[in-house]
């Protein structure tokens, strides 16, 4: 009771005062030791090579970190709302640069932090990649797939602060919890006052906007703005350079493949309608992994890269086709056995799924998590479904076969 008097207090004092702190500027006079003429305080660099919508320069003692991000409302791609987030990050001890020119309306925080508030699962997977989990003090609720990490959440050993695709971010527990720095991914514009508001409040907040990149690998080098707050650079050069290396091996050996297969990616919503992967992640991996996407031809994708489609119109298109990602935790029970049997793939059995690692009794999927972080492990499973003289004694580690008896029971489908 009285953390939310000390919260109200807090948005009372900022309506009816109407201070105008500067970004950052509730942390000034903490951090005021003199800086070193000319001192390089971060060795360890890093730049992205593939992702487009952050970038980062280094200025002796702080970092200059700029994201952006375009909203589109309902899938569409006719018109969008631009956000851009400028931070400045500071080596602890230093201090801050004036906050001037393209700087004016930066947020400050001091680096490395110790603890770290996150509102999605993949965000944890990328701290987890950097080995830095246990930096977390408040994740978005109890969908983490990570035990470890929902146990926490479950005990109230970290907070719970909601997670950004249902809700704005609770700045009570915010405030309780004291995040060095909150990693606030925002899942449409409406959340921007939030953003604003946790700032506000002295909680030192950046834009995430990883969710933006339209290449699968472009959003797995995400991993090195996380590390940015960390000065954990070199970590994560290190980390994205594995993941590109080894997806260069694994599409060098598809592009050995005489003949590719057809196939598509796309499961059952329900009332004849079928949501369809044409220039998505998923379809990206089709791609890569030797596979043609029937479907793309002739299709207008949304924002997201999907389509949706009536059963008549997926049957004109995929009747044919040789491999099916049928099985998503979101689909519906799918329509009766006289259509299906109308698919080609559906009567050999070449279908499969990406709920491996889902766990129905915690509503838990690391889809959702890891599989966005690692996209070089989703690559492989698919290649070795699709071809699996390919990649001999390769176990698939997200996706996995689809039977097509259990109707996408997903107790029943994961083997």
């Amino acid at each position: 009771m009285i953390k939310k008097f000390i919260y109200l207090a807090f948005v009372l004092l900022l309506t009816t005062c109407k201070q105008n702190l500067e970004s950052g500027s509730a942390q000034e006079g903490t951090h005021t030791e003199k800086t070193s003429a000319g001192e390089d305080y971060f060795p360890n660099k890093t730049q992205p090579l593939s992702a487009k919508h952050f970038e980062v320069t280094y200025h002796g003692n702080y970092k200059v970190v700029k994201t952006d991000a375009t909203f589109y409302a309902g899938g569409k791609t006719e018109s969008g709302d631009e956000r851009k987030d400028v931070l400045v990050l500071v080596q602890k001890g230093t201090k801050p640069p004036a906050l001037t020119g393209d700087l004016q309306h930066a947020q400050v925080i001091y680096v490395p932090v110790e603890t770290v508030a996150v509102n999605v699962q993949h965000s944890e997977s990328f701290l987890r990649e950097l080995g830095l989990e246990n930096r977390i003090n408040a994740v978005g609720g109890l969908y983490s797939y990570d035990n470890t990490m929902r146990n926490k959440a479950m005990t109230g050993a970290i907070g719970q602060i909601g997670y950004s695709w249902h809700s704005p971010p609770n700045m009570e527990v915010l405030l309780e919890r004291e995040p060095e720095v909150f990693l606030m991914t925002l899942a449409s514009m409406d959340h921007t006052t939030s953003l604003e508001k946790c700032r506000q409040l002295g909680i030192p907040t950046a834009a995430v906007f990883d969710w933006a990149e339209q290449d699968y690998l472009a959003r797995a080098e995400w991993v090195k703005f996380y590390s940015l707050f960390f000065n954990a650079e070199e970590k994560a050069d290190s980390v994205f350079q594995n993941i590109a290396n080894r997806i260069e091996d694994l599409k060098s050996m598809t592009s050995t493949i005489a003949e590719s297969k057809s196939a598509m990616w796309g499961y059952y919503t329900s009332k004849s309608k079928w949501l369809m992967q044409l220039t998505s992640f998923p379809a990206q991996y089709m791609r890569d992994a030797g596979l043609e996407n029937v479907i793309l031809a002739s299709t207008q994708p949304n924002a997201d890269g999907l389509q949706s489609l009536t059963t008549e119109e997926l049957l004109t298109r995929g009747r044919k086709v040789d491999h099916w990602v049928i099985g998503d935790i979101h689909a519906s029970p799918l329509p009766h056995e006289e259509i299906m049997s109308s698919f080609a793939a559906w009567e050999s059995g070449q279908l499969y799924h990406n709920m491996q690692r889902v766990d129905p009794k915690t509503n838990t999927s690391d889809w959702y998590a890891t599989a966005i972080v690692r996209p070089d492990t989703v690559l492989a499973d698919l290649i070795k479904l699709a071809y699996p003289e390919l990649l001999p004694g390769y176990q698939p580690v997200f996706m996995g076969m689809y039977d097509k008896s259990t109707q996408g029971k997903i107790s029943e489908a994961i083997k």
